[in-house]
């Protein structure tokens, strides 16, 4: 499927016990959306005002990382779901989704209420992100995965260094890495690439100051890396099932 790509909507992820990847995502310092509605979602804020940027957890079969790209038009039936503020007021999602695609799985989204995913409560955290700057793919052959997901949604590609391809459709990057890169560029957390390749491995969030981010992460007893420019890394173990990498801005 050809597809106009306006940015990286969000990532989807589908652990075998959403909630207990939710509460070391808490650990970790991030809000979720309120317990009890499908999804939990970590919400961040956002490049555009009608593109959300989030990570969501579901309860289906467990099943690998999978990408939504935001698009302009989709025919198809939403789903919705609604959550409750902490003020009692109730905020309503409407999100059309198509099928999934690859190499690297991923499909189209059109939101019809974007804005239910940028309320104010959910996108700051304690941690200080401030929002999904990348996702980090791992692939046997980058470049031809990279080319593939040019020619899927419009994107441009560019090679950063041997064994790094950047794939850009937005404001969220998505870098694809052969292993023996993506091992070299985060061993301070020993990363293994999965055996089953194309495959979504990590993300970066960007934080306002790495200090009070390590401080949080020492209270709540999380392991983590530290690597160059102050980037402070989480395996995948610890959050959420793909690698955390806190890139610090200030």
């Amino acid at each position: 499927m050809k597809i106009s790509a306006r940015d990286i909507d969000h990532l989807t992820l589908t652990p075998s016990d959403p909630e207990a990847v939710a509460g070391r995502l808490a650990q970790l310092g991030f809000t979720l959306t309120p317990e009890g509605v499908e999804p939990r979602c970590v919400c961040f804020q956002p490049d555009r005002d009608d593109i959300p940027t989030y990570v969501e957890l579901l309860g289906d079969e467990p099943a690998p990382p999978a990408l939504a790209v935001n698009v302009a038009e989709l025919d198809g039936e939403p789903t919705s779901h609604a959550w409750e503020t902490d003020e009692g007021f109730t905020i309503e999602a409407s999100v059309v989704t198509g099928a999934l695609e690859g190499p690297v799985p991923w499909r189209p989204v059109k939101h019809e209420t974007a804005e239910a995913f940028m309320e104010p409560e959910w996108i700051v955290h304690p941690n200080g992100a401030l929002g999904l700057t990348a996702v980090h793919v791992v692939a046997a052959e980058p470049k031809e995965t990279a080319d593939a997901l040019k020619a899927a949604w419009g994107a441009t590609v560019e090679e950063i260094f041997d064994g790094c391809l950047l794939v850009r459709t937005g404001a969220v990057e998505l870098l694809v890495w052969s292993t023996l890169a993506w091992q070299l560029e985060y061993k301070a957390i020993e990363v293994m690439a999965p055996d089953e390749l194309p495959a979504i491995v990590g993300i970066t969030v960007a934080v306002e100051r790495a200090r009070p981010l390590q401080a949080l992460l020492r209270a709540n007893n999380v392991p983590f890396g530290l690597a160059e420019g102050d980037r402070v890394l989480v395996a995948a173990e610890q959050g959420a099932g793909v690698m955390i990498e806190f890139l610090p801005q200030t």
